[in-house]
């Protein structure tokens, strides 16, 4: 284990100037409750979601029917843009944690908006960092890759600390059994994180990185013209995780994405 990656996530209204966030937001607005889907597996791909609040799980079914949840995301995000190239369809579904609000942008719409304002580019940065967060969270120990994932909950969230999940939910995504889970968060203690049988709460974000967070810089954000997003990256906090990984680094797989004009992600 001799190579160390820090991985920086930044929503897509990190990524871009304020007013160009601003005009996804102006599209219909649609309320949904938690529990409730706003994309499922296996639907046609019509529309992509701008998450302007909330809380919510990415979940994938598999043919054997085993559930694997991929990732979290907050607002700030675009949700199904991968479903408006190849196949066409929804690879996995997203379920509102929290009650979210979220803006109805058409396939259409969404494909003229990212041509007139270039952001290729941006949105190949976002695909290949949700690429690298899948890849950190399956390594290292298990207590450590459930520290990194409450840090990316805190992260995402804009800084909420209580969330409703189970140890189920950890487990799906981390990548480990429930009572793996379970051992982690004893390991964890109490001083970082307590359990419920339907609730997690971060009691200690600190605590929590000090046993894999690096103290280095923020590090760079998006290398092209949006490199500079103004006030919108002021409003998404920078944590910058840093895992210790294997030598053998997993980082130059292949995307799993189709290919395309646009990096487009797992939704």
């Amino acid at each position: 284990m001799s190579e160390d990656h820090s991985l920086l996530l930044s929503p897509l209204r990190a990524l871009v100037p304020h007013e160009e966030w601003a005009e996804l937001t102006r599209y219909p607005n649609q309320t949904y409750l938690a529990g409730r889907a706003l994309l499922r597996q296996g639907e046609k791909g019509t529309h992509v979601l701008a998450l302007l609040g909330g809380l919510v799980k990415v979940v994938r079914t598999d043919r054997d029917g085993r559930q694997r949840l991929l990732a979290f995301r907050g607002p700030g995000e675009i949700l199904g843009e991968m479903a408006l190239q190849g196949v066409g369809v929804r690879m996995a579904s997203v379920w509102a944690i929290s009650k979210c609000k979220a803006a109805l942008v058409s396939g259409e719409d969404f494909r003229r908006f990212v041509d007139n304002h270039r952001l290729a580019y941006p949105l190949a940065v976002m695909a290949s960092r949700r690429l690298l967060e899948q890849t950190e969270i399956h390594d290292g120990a298990v207590h450590e890759r459930l520290a990194v994932a409450l840090l990316r909950l805190v992260e995402v969230s804009g800084g909420e600390r209580s969330f409703d999940l189970t140890r189920e939910d950890l487990a799906q995504h981390i990548g480990v059994g429930r009572k793996a889970v379970s051992k982690a968060l004893e390991r964890l203690g109490q001083d970082r994180v307590e359990a419920g049988k339907r609730r997690i709460e971060v009691t200690g974000v600190e605590e929590l990185r000090e046993m894999i967070v690096g103290r280095a810089g923020p590090g760079a954000r998006c290398g092209s013209r949006h490199s500079s997003s103004g006030p919108a990256a002021q409003n998404v906090p920078a944590l910058t995780v840093k895992l210790e990984t294997r030598a053998t680094a997993r980082t130059s797989a292949p995307a799993r994405s189709p290919r395309g004009r646009v990096g487009f992600t797992e939704e």
